[in-house]
Order: structure tokens, then sequence, then C-alpha cells
């Protein structure tokens, strides 16, 4: 019983020292506008981006388990939405950003009753052609701009998108929170652990799994939406890119899948270490950014939330992948 005790209050006070610890962090981005430096504001803005992407990813592939790598996809989605919207239907930019998060959603959950059917490295290549090929049929569609692409009218200031990136990233997390301690979350860590159990369990395996994807595409392209007016000007080739799918994927691992505050963790390292190593080893910066997310991965392959909760580097998993590998 006294340990049992012992244990609640440590819980309480791990509690209490995590809430004092995003309120300080919170209120801090709060007041970096007031800075006024700009460059600043623009870096932090793609990092609470990267973050919403992250969180939206998390969702199907954290904790659903569903590795996919097709999220761009529904990233482009919305930033065209937001760019139709504005410039051929002349609608103002929030309903335009309403359609950024309901033409994703039901365009994943339609997708999804097919795609979701097969499990995975078969997922995982059929969502990254997904990704592929819709970046390529916006490409060659004149009313979307085709390959020049659309020219979205000037927006606000950069203060404007950095508070409104932020409240993404607030919601985003807040969303993860409320689906991981829900019925619906429980659905999902089932299907992760073990489907065909969960099936056998009574759990409707589609409609879980269907719906996830479908929240996982709301946020994706929300934060897709959010760029389109930010940058004022869209093309395929930059809102389909594979690089932000796979930043979004290594944000997660980083940070640590299924967690809450994991995907956020791994886009402030990850695009942090990002623009450390671009504008100091400018010529290099591939090759050593390519190097230290293969160490993370290897030295910490449950992400920074796992590393805490050991509290240690996973070093027995580090060599007994050399020894698998036979490095």
């Amino acid at each position: 019983m006294a340990g049992m005790v012992d244990r609640l209050r440590s819980s309480g006070k791990l509690g209490i020292a995590r809430i004092v610890l995003v309120s300080v962090a919170l209120v801090s981005l709060l007041l970096v506008p007031l800075s006024g430096n700009d460059y600043w504001l623009r870096i932090l803005t793609f990092i609470f981006m990267f973050a919403i992407m992250a969180e939206g990813w998390n969702v199907i592939g954290g904790l659903t388990g569903y590795t996919a790598f097709g999220q761009v996809a529904w990233f482009g989605m919305g930033a065209y939405s937001v760019a139709i919207g504005m410039t051929k239907w002349k609608l103002s930019f929030w309903p335009s950003l309403g359609l950024a998060c309901l033409v994703p959603t039901v365009a994943a959950a339609i997708i999804g009753l097919g795609i979701l059917r097969l499990r995975g490295h078969y997922f995982a290549i059929s969502t990254l052609a997904l990704g592929i090929a819709m970046g390529e049929l916006i490409k060659n569609l004149d009313y979307f701009g085709g390959a020049s692409g659309l020219s979205l009218p000037i927006g606000p200031s950069f203060t404007y998108f950095y508070y409104l990136m932020l409240a993404g990233m607030i919601l985003s997390v807040l969303a993860v929170w409320a689906i991981s301690r829900s019925r619906f979350g429980y659905a999902l860590y089932a299907i992760r652990e073990n489907e065909t159990a969960a099936s056998t369990l009574g759990i409707n395996t589609t409609y879980y799994k269907t719906t996830a994807y479908a929240i996982s595409a709301l946020l994706t392209g929300l934060a897709g939406g959010i760029y389109a007016y930010w940058t004022s000007f869209i093309d395929a080739p930059t809102v389909f890119s594979i690089v932000f799918n796979v930043d979004m994927v290594v944000m997660v691992v980083l940070g640590g899948a299924g967690t809450i505050f994991g995907p956020v963790i791994g886009a402030f390292i990850l695009e942090g270490l990002n623009e450390v190593l671009g504008s100091t080893f400018l010529e290099l910066h591939a090759i050593i950014f390519g190097a230290v997310i293969v160490l993370i991965v290897l030295f910490m392959p449950e992400g920074l939330s796992g590393l805490v909760s050991q509290g240690r580097f996973s070093v027995r998993k580090f060599v007994s992948n050399l020894k698998t590998y036979k490095v």
C-alpha cells in the first residue's frame, strides 16, 4: 500500500511538472512576436506547421499503427482548397480554410475505405503512390494553375500567421490528447497492437481506421490551408513534396510515436537542427542531417519519450541492431 501511495505521489508531481513546463513554454511562445524579430517568427511558424502535420500523422501512424507515407496528399489538398476558394470562388480566407479541412477529410474517408484494407508495407507503398499521383494530377490540370501554380491575395503580417499556426498546433495537440483518452483512442490502440484480436473482440476496425485516417487528413489539410495563404503562392511540386512527408514521419519517430507531445518536440528539434545545419554546414547539410536521423533511430528507437521513461539511451538496442545488420 505504501509503495502504491508513493507511486501516485510521484505520478502527481510529474503531472504538475508537465503542466508547469507546458504553461511556461506556451507563454514564451505567445510573447515571441513582441521581440519584433521576423526571422524567428518565420522559423517558429514553420515549426508550428510541421507540428500540426506530425500530430496528424501521429493519429494514423502512432495511435493506429498504420505507417502512411502519403500524408502530403492531404497537405497539398488543403493548400489548393484555400487557393481555389480565394482565387476562383472569391471566398474569404476563413470559409476557404473550412474547405481545407473538409475536402481532405472527405477524400481520406472515401479512399481509406479501400486503401486501409492493406497492411504493412503494402499500405505504406500505396499511400506513397497516392501522394505522388495527387501531385502529378494537380500539376497537369489548368484549373489548378498547372505547372505555373496559383497566386493568392497577400495576407496579413507575419505575426498574424504566427498566432494562427500556433493556434493550429495547440488544437492538434488537444485533439490527440482527447482521442488518446477516449473509447475511440482505446480502440485505435487495440488495432495497433493486434488488429485481428481487436476484430475478434467486436471492434469495428474498418470504422475506427477510416475515421482515424480522416482525422489525420483534417489536421494535415489545416496546416496546408494556412500555409497557402501565408506564402501567397503555391504550386504542386512544393505542396506535394515528398520531403514534407518524410519530415513529419521522422518528427513523430524522434519525439515518440503514439504520444501527445512527442510530435511537437520532434518538430522543434528536427526543424531547429535543420535550420542550424543549413546555415552552418551548407554543403554537407544533407549528409549530416541524414546521419543524425539514422543515429536517432538507432539510439532512440522509441523516441525521446521512450528515452525519458527509461532514463537512458537504448545502447542494448543499438548493439542488437548492429548484430542484426552485421555492421
